[in-house]
């Protein structure tokens, strides 16, 4: 799955990079962006209950390069059974904090659009519902280091409010929402 998620980041880095035509993006822009993911969180255990959503603020710091965070929930559930006994169900909640850092494409002024690309390291807090009454040899993992990548690109369909569109590993595997120009 590792490979798969290197393999997918480097060819949408390829593509975004290779389409670059410019973006809106300048230095001093905050945006503010509110998403939910399809595809599971990095660590994800047994099948999504409630889709990843995030909120991330990105601080323009150069003509390039913004930094800012993100935060995010997510749930699970991961059925255990038994031939002839019980099913036994853990179930999970996901608490993302974490740190983004993302390269602007600039070439050319073209209004409205920004293309970019990014990293994220952070943690996902992890709390676990266990089944009463299990005594076998499953035990519930916790909380972890979350790292990621993504590729993405936003539209603003004025000057304050627009769309964006992610691919990476970290939250989810496709991300889609809401952008704020603040």
């Amino acid at each position: 799955m590792k490979n798969f998620a290197t393999i997918l980041f480097v060819l949408v880095f390829v593509l975004t990079a290779s389409l670059s035509f410019g973006q809106t993006y300048k230095k001093g822009v905050t945006n503010l962006n509110a998403g939910v993911s399809i595809g599971g969180l990095a660590g994800f255990y047994g099948e999504s209950d409630f889709p990843p959503l995030s909120l991330g603020l990105q601080f323009g710091m150069h003509e390039k390069i913004s930094v800012g965070g993100i935060i995010g929930y997510a749930s699970s559930s991961y059925d255990l059974g038994f031939f002839g006994n019980n099913n036994y169900t853990w179930t999970y909640r996901y608490i993302i904090v974490g740190a983004r850092g993302e390269y602007h494409f600039v070439d050319v002024d073209v209004k409205d659009f920004d293309l970019y690309a990014g990293l994220t390291i952070g943690y996902n807090i992890v709390s676990v519902d266990e089944p009463s009454g299990y005594t076998g040899f499953y035990t519930a993992e916790a909380s972890y280091l979350l790292y990621g990548f993504h590729a993405g690109g936003r539209y603003m369909f004025s000057n304050n409010i627009g769309a964006f569109a992610e691919l990476g590993y970290g939250i989810g595997y496709f991300t889609i929402g809401l952008n704020v120009r603040l």
